[in-house]
């Protein structure tokens, strides 16, 4: 997410929670918090995991390497899931009177996207009239995942965008 975007995110967030009737530094703190969780996954980039490079355990094969990298944070709609399966449905829309009711906290799934590499660096000669080098690095990827992991849970304020009630009328 780049500036302009995080600047447009924020004022559309605080807007939106002035509108909640949240007084504005209350409003501002808690979304410096939500904004500085973007930025730590942001902040990482691309993370090596080196091997520990004992030659007694080198076994079949070349050493290898990892890189993870870290994507974009998201929240999903409350959801509980119930176990059982007899009308094919395991996961249920969770809603803040099944909450209250069962003395749970109404909270949404908070999702980062992660690709994982595992790969091996191979040193490879190269025409160093095209290249200008005599030998250079190679990447050959031995398994690549793209997928979406669970880091925790976050409270959904009752007729918030993330809220099942959002858009429903009082009866």
């Amino acid at each position: 997410m780049d500036g302009d975007d995080l600047e447009m995110e924020k004022a559309r967030l605080l807007s939106l929670a002035l509108d909640f009737g949240f007084d504005e530094e209350s409003a501002k703190k808690c979304l410096n918090r939500l904004v500085n969780l973007y930025v730590v996954f942001y902040s990482f980039g691309e993370i090596t995991v080196e091997p520990g490079y004992d030659p007694s355990r080198r076994g079949e094969g070349d050493w290898r390497y990892a890189s993870v990298k870290f994507g974009k944070v998201t929240l999903e709609r409350p959801r509980v899931w119930t176990g059982e399966s007899s009308d094919g449905k395991e996961v249920l829309n969770f809603l803040p009177r099944h909450a209250r009711l069962q003395n749970m906290m109404y909270s949404s799934r908070m999702k980062v996207q992660v690709h994982f590499q595992v790969y091996i660096q191979k040193l490879v000669r190269s025409d160093k009239f095209k290249t200008g080098k005599d030998k250079y690095v190679e990447k050959n990827v031995i398994y690549e995942d793209n997928r979406d992991i669970l880091i925790g849970r976050i409270p959904v304020m009752v007729r918030s965008e993330l809220c099942w009630m959002n858009g429903v009328e009082k009866r």
